[in-house]
Parts: structure tokens; sequence; C-alpha cells
């Protein structure tokens, strides 16, 4: 909606129109002074006349370069233009109080002073006097009817009163001045909305899309009106009006598919994803966005994780940036124990953003799956356990990594800062001091490797294995 309180000023006479648009020229004396010469100037142009310049005196073609006859004023309108004008000024100037009362008095002394009572009431307004200026914006309605600011402002009276039908009326009137827009059409559709009449703003939007059937997104705002109120014949036909008339709409196919997912037809909403998906317009974070919010965890994990991985697969290839994304799709692959594939995103996920532990412990876990890359295996966790040395998943990689290459002192050491940075809620604490007690037994560090057993042993009694070191260390002493 037009912001009634932000537009222009809409004059009633042509002096006040000329004040305003010659107000560079009068720079440097006071308001007052400047509109007194403008009105002696233009009272005086007014009684010499131009009586000789004659429509049938001027030569043939000059018609159009004529000026508009000029009018006389009566003293007393241009004292009651001269008062207006300075109340503007005082307006214009944040005197409001002294704006107020001029405007007050005008309408007292004049009240069929439209412009006075309209800029009254907005001031009025302004200070929160609703029934007040809802009375004085009425009185300028009265006095011209045709006037598009006053009825816009009329209707946002009505609207701050609570009187949503009294103000689509009124809106209905500027609809009537100024034909069907999009501005009008919504504002009315939203106090219908607010006021509960969901049919009547309904009613409205079918009017502004019956009024310009070229533009499509009337028909998507009608589709997810009857989409909310499970009216899914209508919306389907709007769906339908949109992809005959734009086919290469990026939103429309997501459209769909929320419509077949609502309707419980899961293949065709499926079908329909893909085909938004390979629409290059639509960007690669809205469709990752989309992607996770359209299909439920078990779905996205499960039931439907093929056409899950097909849309990301399609994501990455449009990407400009695969990296960016590369975390996302390196979980998906995890999880469903494509262990190499998924290290592989997750290395380049790590290039885009290494700040977060658990995209680290992810590539660990991968890598551990991965026998071929070793290595890697081994290099990341140092850098991890560099990086996150209070977590213990680092630490014990790097031991387990030490202890295959028979290098026990690099794997105790690593253990040894598991152990002094404290396990999270048993995390991998019986593994570790299992390894420990197992590493400090062939570095001949008997004492200590027999109590590390025995403190695995009590959180895992059943693991056999540990029991025969415990026992193996005891005969020995």
């Amino acid at each position: 909606m037009f912001n009634a309180v932000d537009a222009p000023f809409q004059k009633i006479n042509s002096v006040t129109h000329t004040i305003k648009s010659r107000k560079q020229c009068y720079k440097g004396m006071s308001v007052t002074r400047s509109i007194r010469v403008i009105l002696g100037c233009m009272a005086l142009t007014a009684l010499c006349g131009c009586a000789a310049h004659q429509k049938a005196a001027m030569p043939q073609g000059a018609e159009r370069y004529r000026r508009a006859a000029i009018h006389e004023v009566s003293e007393e309108q241009l004292k009651a233009d001269g008062r207006l004008i300075d109340a503007v000024a005082l307006q214009e100037t944040d005197h409001l109080d002294e704006a107020l009362e001029a405007y007050a008095q005008l309408t007292h002394d004049d009240p069929s002073m439209a412009v006075a009572w309209y800029e009254q009431g907005q001031l009025l307004q302004r200070r929160g006097w609703s029934d007040s200026a809802l009375h004085c914006i009425q009185r300028a309605v009265a006095l011209q009817g045709d006037n598009v600011w006053y009825l816009l402002a009329l209707a946002q009276s009505q609207e701050m009163a609570g009187d949503a039908p009294g103000a689509v009326a009124t809106l209905n009137r500027v609809e009537a001045l100024k034909g069907v827009n999009e501005s009008l059409s919504l504002h009315k559709q939203r106090l219908w909305e607010a006021a509960g009449q969901h049919d009547k703003a309904l009613k409205e939007m079918e009017s502004l899309a019956d009024a310009m059937p070229q533009e499509p997104r009337y028909q998507a705002i009608l589709a997810e009106m009857n989409m909310q109120r499970k009216n899914y014949r209508k919306a389907k036909l709007y769906y339908d009006r949109i992809l005959a008339a734009a086919p290469d709409n990026e939103y429309i196919h997501l459209q769909l598919a929320e419509y077949y997912k609502q309707t419980g037809r899961k293949a065709e909403a499926d079908s329909e994803m893909v085909l938004a998906f390979a629409n290059p317009r639509l960007e690669a974070a809205t469709k990752l966005q989309l992607l996770t919010s359209f299909y439920t965890e078990e779905e996205f994990y499960g039931s439907r994780r093929e056409v899950c991985f097909r849309l990301m697969e399609t994501a990455m290839r449009q990407s400009d940036d695969p990296s960016e994304y590369a975390i996302f799709y390196g979980d998906m692959l995890m999880r469903q124990r494509r262990y190499d594939e998924a290290a592989t995103q997750l290395v380049m996920g790590l290039q885009h953003d290494s700040s977060r532990y658990e995209v680290w412990e992810a590539l660990l876990i991968c890598l551990g799956e991965v026998p071929a890359r070793e290595e890697e295996l081994g290099d990341y966790a140092r850098r991890a356990e560099r990086l996150f040395p209070m977590h213990t998943l680092p630490h014990y990689t790097v031991a387990v990594y030490a202890r295959r290459h028979s290098r026990c002192d690099e794997a105790i050491e690593a253990l040894e800062k598991a152990v002094r940075w404290g396990f999270n809620k048993g995390y991998l604490e019986a593994e570790t001091y299992t390894l420990l007690a197992e590493c400090l037994h062939l570095e001949g560090r008997d004492n200590e490797a027999l109590r590390c057993a025995e403190h695995a042993l009590q959180l895992t009694p059943k693991n056999g294995t540990l029991r025969l070191l415990v026992d193996e260390i005891k005969r020995k002493q």
C-alpha cells in the first residue's frame, strides 16, 4: 500500500505548488517573506491580465505554447494559502505542536480546507490519537472524495482502529480511481486474513490474478492459499497454469513436489524434485536446504536415500564451489558406509572450513575404514590432535597408527594425553586404557601396564584378551 504519511503533499491550488517548485530561488529569505513576494507577483500578474493574447491572434501551431489562463485569487484566499504554507513550514521544520495548532485553527476558520484536515489527521495519527485522526481524515475525504492520498490515509486509520471492512471499502474506492494493482489487492487480502475472512481474502487474490493473467506469481499465491486450506484440486489448477505459462520457472517443480507430497504421492514428488534440481537457475545452496527440509531424516538416510543421493550429486555438479557443500555430501556418503568417497569429500570440506571438530572426527573414522589411506589417517590425526587437544579420538588415532608401526613410545605419549584430558561420558576410555596397557607391557613397564589393564577390565569385564594380558603380567611378577 502507498504510505500516506510519507506521500507527496498534494496542493489544492497553484500558488502552493509554485512556491514549492521555486524553493531554491528564495534561499536565504524567511519562509513568510518569500511567500509574500511570490504571492504579490502573482496577484500583480493577475490584475494586469493577458487579454491581448487571444487565441485567434496566435500564429498557426502556436496554440500549444500558450500559458494556461491565470485565475484571480481573492485576498481572503491568499491569506488562507499563506497560513497553510506557514503551517506546512512549521511541520517540515519539526515544530509539530505549533503546526498542529495552526492546522486546527485553519479548519476552525475554514472547515472546507480539506488539506488542513488531512495534515492535522496525519499529525494526530503520529501522536497515537487514533480517534481524532480518523475524524480529521474523514472530513478531508468528505470534502475531496477523489483524492487518492486522503483515501489511503483513511484506510490506514481504519485499519489501525481495527475496522478491516471499512479499510477494505476505502481501498475499493482507491481501486475504482486507480485500477486494480498489486499493492491494493495484497493489502486488502491481508486485511481480510487478519479479520478471519479467508474466503474474501481468496477472492481478492483471484481478482488480482484475473486482472493480470501474465503474472505467474499471483497464481502461485493462490495455489499456496488453496494448499493451506487443503483445497488440493484447485491448488493443482493454479500450479498447472504456472507450468504452462512458464515451464522454465525454477520454483514451479518445487511447488508441485510439495503438492504431491501433501497428497501422498511420493514417487511423483521425487520426480518433481529431480526436475527442480536439474534447473541451473536454482542455486545450489537453496537445493541443499530443500533436501534437509523436504525429506525427513528417515527418508533422507533410509527409504528415499537413493533419490536424495541423486539430488545431492546434481547440486554438487552445478555448484561453483563444491567444497562449500562437500561436508554435507561427505556426511551422506559416510552414513551409507561409502567411507573412501566420504573421506575425499570431507578433506575437500576441511579446505573450505577447518574449524569444526565434528568434521575432523568424521574424517578420522572414514580413513580408519580405508586401509589404503593409512598414511593420510596418521597425518590428519596428528593435525587434529594439535587443533583439538581436549578431544579423545585424535589422540587415540595417533596411538593406533604409531602402534601399527611399532612406535610404542609415541603411542604411549598420545594415550597419556587422552587420559589427562579425560573422557566424555566414557567415550574410548576402555579402548585407551587397553591400548596403553599393551604398549606399556611391550616397553617393559609392567607395573603401569597392570594398573591400566585392571582399570580397562573393570570397564569391559568380558574382554578375554585383556584378562589374558593381566594374567601374563601377574605371572611375570
